[in-house]
């Protein structure tokens, strides 16, 4: 990738970004105007859609900036050009813009009514801006597409759901003048001051000349003491008032990161304004930190692991900005001036020793001090550590070193290879005084060890303790752990360190707890403690990282795994209990969202263990002796359960495969482990949109079930269960005859349910997954005839609510779903809708949150349209701060814009469906994508008409992969009236191929141009149509092959449905010859056919009037029209008897305009009631005589895999045994590939 260019198109971006901000900001000055009319057509309308443009565009724009930060193979060099250009384009035209609007826009007066409202006139009316907001347009679908195709094809990557979250715009008001202090952490009691270093942070800032802020990083190892500097500069500089504001952000990690953003968010919030979501308030800082003007001073704490996010995305662009990180890695010095830290002076450090200590400071013991602090490497972290020994050990201070000296051969000598890390820092670096920190820190920790006592009984078991903290994550380590692992066990079951926290009786002391834990922290093993337990429950530690990783260097390695394994069970012991719905298929957590927050970075440290050991390891099974209700499982098994809710679906799959892998089915416990593990292992492939392999993998699992249980009944539950992953695995995949499979097992296994209460959960899941199939093959009847059923013996009927035990959530969420798309009963819409949310409080955390995205589209629907986006909104915010997967936001951004369209807001309806879409990632093609490209380009065509062409061209070549022939001609029928809309003569001819390719699906490929380039189809071609051929066109036999394929439906569409359009089509382009053929058979085609619905009936004879209209334009030839009519009344007369006077005012209402352009009989009739004799077919049967005889080659063509009808589904209404269900399901023996 050419970086001048890619650096000038994330230049563009920064530029476009600022257009767009400096005319929101000049637009939003008409939205207090009560004055101006809200008419969809007048000014005050046309500068909210340029508003809204502009913000579209924008996000387009910023996205894929971000996309190409994150792409890893980088653009060719010509793509990045092109993209490149598209962004001067943009750029060009907004500038453009500004100025335009500029010149109406009042200054000084701009809060007078009058003035405001002749500038929107004026506005409004203005070609010039209309052209440009034309060229902004144009370019929209071009970038949008480029978007889509990389992020569909997996090239671009969105680190986190919430930057595909809608824009905000900018707020007006900046933060006050009063001086703003925010910092959370607190100095120490024993800070040393370092004005060298304080003095170097000041100048660094001071030499700094940039219109950015000016960032200066501390950079040194833990324990230097970074932090600690970085509050006494913020309390200077507060005494000072040298800023307006001083902010404090922990940036450990981009989680922490933006949950300080958001603090600081409430803080500069003097308006109260509202925020959607996570993203919204992250760039309310930015901007109120870009645009305010006042000076301020952040400071970025703790950010040592650039690798893991970039964390100048986040840092506000304002020349009055300061900006001051602390980090360990050198690697930060890219992002501005750096300040290293080396150590202390020899002052600093020995003043910072002897306020540990109560001695003078005479002669002998300065000199002492001064061999000490030299010797620990100047260290603060190691010097309190010496410090805290002395004074706890009572070592006099001259005799020190002598214990150093000893200690570091018991070091050396007891951790002989150092195991797992094969390069330290001293042999990366090769540098003296980096290999006598490393040692002098280690020592000193080893020192406060010893004094444990590990030799004594009571020593080992804090020792045992204290390695088993070491595996979990340094931060916010809870005494609830130690006691659910407690609990767990019998009493005469515990770990022989258990003793140290239970008393006599083997129950749970906090009080011996918080014992061990203070002498931990009197030795700064542990670096945090709260032991008051002020809003909390159970006392909290946290430990140094660099302490945490002594821990682990120094323990052997068979011991080091041991305690592994100890690890292991005790994060299982603190899982197990919030285990809900273990009987399911997918057993969920019950936790609320900080107890998954509390346990997630334990779980992650724990993956990074395990992939060191997993070799050598075996599955623990874990019982809770408290909760006697929960089967015992594989502690691994929890984990992987864990990792799933969280998101993490390659760390549950590589935990689920291990499993299947080590789980024994000998042993009954594996063998539920084992079942258990190869459903997770089906599951993370779906949820990683691997649908095809996670079928193939459903497969595997119930054929090897098979084996395994054979006849056994006692395991028919995992039987069934095993069939049940299939039949979900069957319908989450793109391919139709999946769905026919999944069918056929439904009703395979509904044949032989018995009927009674035990397998009512069972009838169920069966009945929803056939309602689910036959609402994505279009069979509307069966559907709804299942809906009603279940709806019938559950939600109105059954007054116990007891169905309310016996669903799953599956059934839950598909039923509630179809409801409240399907059903017209507004009160069960309601109650399902509340009832769904009840029963999934509780339970999992996806349950949870996809339930009250049912409800806030629930309440839509029944026309509560605030109640329901506000709540979706909710969801929205809190799916930021929840652990979820990206599935979770496709449905809630997918609601939201179900919720926006419905209300005609159709702009900020196509940004929620077009979130929605930039969160589906995955190899494969995926149900969710289909469908959300074509909600994209549904509501785009409203606004944007390129937009839509370019959403449902995108649409059409992904659905060209599948076996869907129907949807493949709805989506060709979709783009075809776009084109048709558009007007172009370009577009005229695209829409022209559009149906020629439809056509083809049907086996038939028209010709409509000589010298016509050889195409390549889809399907297998039995017919070939020259429609510029007339003699070979008067030899069509009638109801010959190309009849009989015309009548063909796919989908909802026969062939003469396309055939009519296309000769409507070619009128557009002037091929009267080739027009006028291909109407005379789609007429032809169109008499011969039985049984079409109404709307098939009325489409036709509306196509049948735009051909007329065009033709007679073209020639005037009255007799004609007047002959047509009367064969397409009298066509809509037979097909149509039953409903005469309903389609007499139809047709009256279609014809008028017609009938205006020739002078019909004062006697003629538009009564379609009265089908007078003289009504002949004379026209029918010339077309027929043409179509006679001839083209004998069609027939004999076959077509391979075409069944004579479509597939369909037939079902009684009221299904009132499950054997009626089973009888009527009509399966197809082929069916199109």
């Amino acid at each position: 990738m050419d970086p001048v260019n890619a650096l000038s198109v994330a230049a563009a971006a920064v530029q476009f970004a600022d257009i767009t901000i400096k005319i929101t900001k000049r637009i939003a000055v008409f939205a207090t105007l009560h004055d101006a009319t809200d008419d969809p057509g007048g000014p005050k309308a046309f500068v909210e859609r340029i508003r809204s443009h502009l913000n579209l565009l924008n996000n387009t724009v910023q996205r894929i900036n971000e996309g190409l930060a994150s792409y890893e193979d980088g653009l060719r060099d010509d793509e990045i050009r092109n993209l490149n250009d598209y962004m001067s384009n943009i750029n060009s035209h907004g500038r453009r813009l500004d100025q335009l609007l500029s010149r109406y826009l009042p200054n000084d007066d701009a809060s007078i009514p009058a003035t405001l409202l002749a500038a929107l006139k004026s506005i409004a009316s203005d070609h010039k801006i209309k052209s440009a907001m034309a060229s902004i347009n144009e370019l929209l679908p071009l970038l949008t597409t480029f978007l889509t195709s990389m992020v569909l094809k997996g090239g671009f990557r969105f680190s986190t759901p919430g930057t595909a979250g809608t824009y905000t715009e900018p707020g007006q008001c900046p933060p006050s003048s009063g001086a703003i202090y925010q910092v959370s952490r607190h100095e120490v009691r024993h800070f040393i001051d370092r004005p060298e270093v304080l003095n170097g942070i000041g100048r660094l800032f001071d030499d700094q000349h940039t219109r950015s802020p000016k960032i200066v990083i501390l950079q040194g190892m833990g324990g230097q003491g970074k932090t600690q500097l970085a509050l006494r500069y913020c309390a200077n500089a507060h005494r000072q008032k040298q800023f307006d504001c001083i902010l404090w952000i922990d940036a450990s990690s981009r989680g922490s990161t933006v949950r300080g953003l958001e603090e600081i968010a409430g803080e500069l919030n003097e308006t109260n304004e509202a925020f959607p979501d996570s993203d919204s308030r992250i760039a309310f800082v930015r901007r109120k930190l870009t645009t305010a003007n006042l000076s301020w001073l952040l400071v970025l704490d703790n950010y040592d692991d650039p690798s893991a996010f970039d964390l100048r995305e986040y840092i506000p662009k304002s020349p009055l900005g300061n900006v001051l990180v602390t980090s360990r890695s050198p690697d930060t010095e890219r992002i501005g001036s750096m300040l290293r830290i080396s150590g202390m002076t020899e002052k600093e450090a020995t003043n910072l020793l002897f306020k540990h200590l109560d001695i003078s400071e005479d002669s002998n013991n300065r000199t002492a001090a001064i061999d000490i602090v030299s010797r620990l490497g100047y260290l603060p972290l190691a010097i309190d550590q010496a410090g805290a020994y002395m004074k706890v050990e009572g070592v006099p201070l001259i005799d020190f070193l002598s214990h150093y000296e000893q200690s570091t051969r018991d070091i050396f000598n007891s951790v002989p290879s150092l195991w797992e890390y094969t390069e330290s820092p001293s042999s990366k670096s090769g540098e003296e005084t980096t290999n006598v920190v490393a040692k002098t820190v280690f020592t000193t920790w080893n020192l406060s060890f010893r004094l444990l006592k590990p030799d004594t009984s009571t020593g080992h078991f804090k020792a045992t303790v204290l390695s088993l903290l070491a595996f979990f994550d340094e931060h916010e380590i809870l005494e609830e752990y130690f006691r659910a692992y407690c609990s767990v066990n019998h009493p005469n079951q515990q770990p022989d360190w258990m003793s140290l926290f239970t008393d006599g009786k083997g129950c749970w002391s906090s009080r011996k707890f918080d014992s061990v834990m203070r002498e931990f922290s009197r030795l700064s093993l542990i670096t945090a403690l709260n032991t008051e337990r002020k809003g909390t429950e159970y006392a909290i530690i946290s430990l140094h990282p660099l302490v945490r990783d002594w821990i682990n260097l120094r323990q052997e390695k068979s011991m080091h795994k041991e305690n592994f394994i100890t690890f292991t069970q005790l994060l299982a012991a603190v899982l197990l209990p919030e285990l809900r719905g273990q009987s399911e298929l997918m057993p969920r957590f019950g936790w609320c969202f900080t107890q998954y927050h509390q346990i997630h970075a334990h779980v992650i440290s724990w993956m990074k263990f395990f992939e060191r050991y997993k070799s050598d390891l075996h599955p623990t099974i874990v019982t809770s002796e408290r909760e006697r209700h929960l089967a015992p499982t594989a502690s691994e098994q929890l984990i992987a359960v864990y990792l799933y809710e969280f998101g993490l679906f390659d760390n549950s799959l590589e935990l689920s495969r291990w499993l299947w892998e080590s789980c024994d089915v000998s042993d009954s416990l594996m063998l539920r482990s084992k079942f258990d593990a190869g459903t997770y292992e089906v599951i993370n492939l779906r949820r990683m949109g691997l649908c095809d392999e996670a079928k193939r993998k459903s497969r595997e699992k119930l054929q090897y079930w098979t084996t395994i249980f054979g006849t056994d009944g006692s395991y028919d539950d995992l039987r069934e269960k095993s069939l049940e992953l299939l039949i979900i695995s069957l319908f989450t995949t793109v391919h139709l005859q999946d769905r026919w499979e999944a069918i056929e097992l439904c009703r395979s296994q509904l044949q032989k349910l018995q009927i009674n209460e035990r397998n009512m959960l069972t009838r169920y899941k069966l009945l929803t997954g056939i309602m689910v199939a036959a609402h994505n093959l279009g069979q509307n009847d069966v559907h709804d005839a299942i809906l009603e059923t279940i709806l019938n013996e559950t939600v109105r009927c059954d007054e116990n609510d007891s169905w309310k035990k016996t669903w799953t959530w599956n059934v839950w969420f598909e039923v509630t779903w179809h409801a409240i798309c399907s059903s017209n009963d507004s009160n069960t819409k309601n109650r399902l809708s509340r009832a769904a949310l009840e029963w999934a409080v509780g339970r999992g955390m996806g349950e949870y949150f996809e339930s009250r995205t049912l409800r806030a589209t629930a309440l839509s629907d029944i026309g509560m349209f605030a109640e329901g986006e506000a709540m979706i909104r909710d969801c929205i915010s809190e799916f930021a701060f929840m652990p979820s997967s990206r599935i979770h936001f496709v449905d809630a951004y997918e609601a939201l814009g179900d919720i926006l369209e419905d209300q005609r807001r159709y702009e900020e309806a196509y940004e929620a469906y077009n979130s929605a879409l930039l969160q589906l990632q995955g190899p494969e093609l995926q149900n969710h994508t289909l469908r959300i490209l074509d909600e994209c380009a549904s509501v785009a065509s409203n606004f944007n008409l390129g937009l839509a062409d370019a959403h449902w061209t995108s649409r059409l070549s992904l659905k060209k992969k599948t076996d869907d022939l129907g949807g493949i001609v709805s989506n060709t029928i979709d783009l075809y009236k776009v084109k048709v809309k558009i007007g172009t003569e370009l577009a005229a001819r695209d829409g022209l191929e559009l149906l020629v390719d439809g056509l083809e699906l049907y086996g038939v490929e028209f010709v409509h141009e000589k010298n016509s380039i050889r195409r390549t189809h889809l399907k297998q071609i039995n017919a070939i149509i020259d429609l510029n051929d007339r003699e070979s066109l008067q030899d069509l036999p009638e109801g010959g092959m190309v009849q009989e394929l015309l009548m063909k439906k796919l989908g909802a569409w026969y062939g003469f449905d396309l055939l009519i359009r296309m000769a409507v089509q070619l009128l557009r382009i002037a091929n009267t010859t080739a027009a006028e053929e291909a109407f005379y058979i789609a007429k032809a085609t169109f008499e011969q056919a039985k049984g079409m619905g109404e709307g098939i009936v009325e489409d036709f004879i509306g196509r049948v009037y735009d051909y007329l209209r065009l033709r007679t334009a073209i020639d005037r030839d009255d007799q004609r029209m007047q002959d047509t009519l009367s064969w397409a009344r009298l066509q809509v007369c037979e097909k149509l008897e039953n409903d005469g006077e309903r389609v007499g005012d139809w047709w009256e209402d279609l014809t008028t305009d017609m009938m205006a352009l020739i002078n019909p009989p004062k006697t003629q009739s538009s009564n379609l009631t009265t089908t007078a004799s003289h009504l002949e077919k004379p026209v029918s049967r010339r077309i027929m005589q043409r179509l006679s005889g001839g083209l004998s080659r069609a027939r004999n063509f076959k077509l391979p895999g075409l069944s004579s009808s479509q597939p369909s589904l037939t079902f009684r209404r009221g299904l009132k045994s499950v054997h009626d269900v089973a009888a009527g399901v009509t399966t197809p023996t082929t069916v199109d590939s």
